[in-house]
């Protein structure tokens, strides 16, 4: 692999089934906005979102429960796109997924979007973005973000 296209490799060591899965960097470290708002969209890159931080430069819906628990991040998904649980990862013609993960704690650590071309983009952090082809590439112990919990998905934007 180009090693233009890698993460650091401290930052690629966090997560050991990355590079085997197969991915690319897509753009520099941001800090402005977080996996979360990646995974809902290119649009959501203004806002860190987070159900525990308030005030400028952070976002939670007004009303959404605080707590980092798989139905809050399935219900913020729904409120914020339209997003509805489904079962497989699978690209699924005509429609957009979002992967949540969740750590041995079972609190949601990481969210990923499926792409049109059936890879995957993700925020890590406040580090770079990227793209990767498989939902097992940053699945691990922490640091990595354990395991996908749940599939979202919503019809596709035209």
């Amino acid at each position: 692999m180009d090693t233009s296209k890698r993460i650091p490799p401290e930052r690629e060591a966090c997560f050991p089934n990355l590079l085997a899965g197969g991915y690319e960097k897509t753009s520099p470290d941001e800090c402005f906005y977080n996996c979360f708002a990646w995974a809902a969209g290119e649009e959501n890159t203004s806002d860190w979102w987070n159900p525990f931080c308030l005030g400028s430069g952070y976002y939670w819906p007004e009303g959404l429960d605080r707590k980092a628990d798989v139905k809050t991040f399935v219900r913020l998904y729904e409120i914020n796109g339209g997003y509805i649980p489904c079962e497989s990862a699978e690209p699924e013609h005509g429609f957009e997924k979002i992967a949540i993960y969740i750590g041995a704690d079972n609190e949601v650590t990481h969210a990923a979007r499926q792409l049109p071309d059936g890879t995957w983009t993700s925020k890590l952090g406040g580090w770079e973005d990227i793209r990767h082809k498989t939902l097992e590439g940053l699945c691990g112990d922490d640091p990595a973000y354990g395991r996908v919990a749940q599939i979202v998905k919503r019809p596709r934007k035209q």
